[in-house]
C-alpha cells in the first residue's frame, strides 16, 4: 500500500520541501496552503496521513485536527509547529494526534515516523480483512448449522428441533444422548452457532479416544514438569474454549479423577492445570454427549451422581435411524446431492427399489452409516438412477468379525498376526475409530489395543 499524504502549511518553502523529500521516499504527496483548502482536498480524496502546521491563517491547526477527527476518523495526523509549548502538545495529543514535531524539522525522524505509520496502517488493513473473513466464516457456519440444515421431518426429530430452539439462547448445560452415528456433534454445534456464544470458539473433545492418563491433561492443561514428558506448559481445552462452548463427546469414558475435577469446574467456573497452583477462570458452556445409559452407570457407581445432575440440566435424546424411517429417504437424497457435487458428477436420483432397500435396513451405524453407504453408492453407480444401494453388512455382536481364513496354511504365527490385524481393521471401520467401543467389542484392554494399533499401523483418525 502506497501512503497518500496531505501536507497543510502556510509556508511555501516547507510545503515544497515536504513534497521533494516525501516523494523521493515513494509517498504520494499533496499540498494545501491553509486549513480550508486542506478540508476541500480531504473531502474529495482518500488520504492516509495529514501533516499540518499548528499556527496558520484561517482555520488553525488544532481546529483542523478536530475537524479531521470528526469527519475522517481513520486518518493519521502529525502536527508540526515553530511555537511549541507543553500545553499545545498536550491539547492536540488529546485530540488523537499520533505525533507532535517542532521546527526546524528533522526529516530523518519524519521518515522514521512515516515508516511506523505505514506499518501501523498496513496492520489496520490486515485486521479489517481478517475481521471481514471471520465475520464471513461465522455467517457461513451459522447457515451450515441452522436448524433448516438438519434433515428430518419425523415426530422424534421435531421434538429435538423444539428443544434446540428452546435451549440455544440460554447458557445452561446440556446432555445429548443417542447411539453412535446419530449426529450428537452436529446437534451440539447447531446449539452453539444459534446461541449468544456463536462468535466464540466451540472446542470438541472425544473423551473416549484418549487414555485416562492423557484426558485430564488434554482438558485442563499442564505445567512444565507436571509429569514425565511434560516438557513445556500447555493450555487445556477448557482454556481454549473460554468465551465459547466445549463439547465433551463420550463423557461416560471420563475417569473418576476427571469427573471430580469437571464437577469443580462447573461449580466454580475455574480450574487448576496439572502441576499448577494458579487458578484459571473460564466462561464456558458445557455440552456433553454419550451413547451409554448414564443413569445405569450412576446406579453401578461408574459415574458420579452429582456430575450427572450438573450435566443433565437439559437432556436431548437423539432417536436412532430405525425409529425415524420416514427421514431415511430425505437423508439419502441429501447425501446423494452432497457426494454427487463433491465428485463432480451429474445429479442422481433414487429409484423406488433403492428407497425400499434403504428403509428395510436396520442401520446400526445410524446417520453416519447411511452417509457412508450413499458415498459408496455414488462412486459405484454408473447410471443417473440408483436402483441398488451398496450396504455392507457387518456384525459385531459376535466376538469374531467375519474374518476369512485362506485356503493355504502359512506358519501359524503369521496367520494369527494377519487375522488379528484384519479383526482390528474391521472393528475400527465398524465403530469409526471409537476406541472405547472397539475395546468393548474385542475384549482387549485399552493399553493393549493402543499397542496393537501402533504395531499394525492402524490410525484411528483414518476411520472417522
Amino acid at each position: 500500500m502506497k501512503l497518500k499524504i496531505l501536507v497543510v502549511d502556510d509556508e511555501d518553502s516547507i510545503r515544497h520541501t515536504f513534497k521533494l523529500r516525501l516523494s523521493k521516499w515513494g509517498y504520494d504527496v499533496h499540498l494545501a496552503p491553509d486549513g480550508t483548502s486542506g478540508m476541500e482536498l480531504l473531502a474529495s480524496n482518500d488520504f492516509h496521513v495529514v501533516i499540518t502546521d499548528l499556527k496558520m491563517p484561517g482555520i488553525m491547526g488544532n481546529e483542523l485536527v478536530k475537524l479531521i477527527r470528526k469527519r475522517h476518523p481513520d486518518i493519521e495526523i502529525i502536527v508540526i509547529t515553530g511555537f511549541a509549548t507543553v500545553e499545545a502538545a498536550v491539547e492536540v495529543m488529546k485530540d488523537g494526534v499520533c505525533d507532535f514535531l517542532c521546527k526546524p524539522l528533522d526529516f530523518l525522524k519524519i521518515k522514521s515516523i512515516l515508516k511506523k505509520t505505514d506499518e501501523r496502517l498496513a496492520l489496520k488493513v490486515e485486521n479489517k480483512l481478517l475481521k471481514k473473513s471471520i465475520s464471513k466464516l461465522q455467517n457461513e457456519l451459522g447457515e451450515k448449522y441452522s436448524l433448516d440444515e438438519i434433515v428430518g421431518k419425523s415426530e422424534p426429530m421435531n421434538v429435538v428441533f423444539q428443544l434446540i430452539e428452546s435451549v440455544a439462547p440460554l447458557d445452561t448445560s446440556i446432555l445429548i444422548s443417542g447411539e453412535t452415528g446419530t449426529g450428537k456433534e452436529l446437534i451440539a454445534k447447531t446449539i452453539h452457532y444459534n446461541s449468544p456464544r456463536a462468535s466464540g470458539p466451540i472446542v470438541t473433545v472425544d473423551c473416549g479416544s484418549l487414555p485416562e492418563t492423557l484426558l485430564e491433561s488434554e482438558l485442563f492443561g499442564h505445567k512444565k514438569g507436571a509429569f514425565t514428558g511434560a516438557i513445556a506448559d500447555r493450555a487445556g481445552r477448557f482454556k481454549q474454549a473460554d468465551g465459547g462452548t466445549i463439547f465433551l463427546d463420550e463423557i461416560s469414558s471420563a475417569s473418576s479423577a476427571v469427573q471430580k475435577k469437571l464437577l469443580r469446574l462447573i461449580q466454580e467456573k475455574a480450574f487448576q492445570p496439572l502441576g499448577g497452583e494458579t487458578v484459571i477462570e473460564v466462561d464456558i458452556r458445557i455440552i456433553a454427549a454419550t451413547n451409554e445409559n448414564l443413569i445405569q452407570l450412576v446406579q453401578e457407581g461408574r459415574f458420579r451422581r452429582d456430575l450427572f445432575y450438573r450435566l443433565n440440566v437439559v437432556p436431548i435424546q437423539l432417536p436412532p435411524l430405525r425409529e425415524r424411517k420416514e427421514d431415511i429417504p430425505l437423508l439419502a437424497r441429501h447425501f446423494l446431492e452432497i457426494f454427487s457435487h463433491q465428485l463432480g458428477l451429474n445429479p442422481m436420483s433414487l429409484h423406488p427399489e433403492a428407497v425400499t432397500q434403504l428403509i428395510s435396513h436396520s442401520w446400526p451405524g445410524n446417520v453416519r452409516e447411511l452417509s457412508n453407504v450413499m458415498e459408496r453408492t455414488v462412486i459405484l453407480t454408473q447410471d443417473k438412477i440408483i436402483r441398488k444401494v451398496f450396504i455392507t453388512e457387518m456384525a459385531c455382536d459376535e466376538k469374531i468379525i467375519n474374518v476369512t481364513l485362506p485356503s493355504l496354511f502359512p506358519p501359524l504365527k503369521d496367520q494369527i498376526v494377519e487375522v488379528e490385524r484384519n479383526y482390528l481393521k474391521l472393528a475400527m471401520e465398524r465403530y469409526h475409530g471409537r476406541i472405547n467401543q472397539v475395546v468393548t467389542c474385542s475384549g482387549i484392554n485399552t493399553r493393549t489395543l493402543f499397542r496393537k494399533l501402533r504395531l499394525y499401523n492402524l490410525d484411528k483418525k483414518e476411520y472417522r
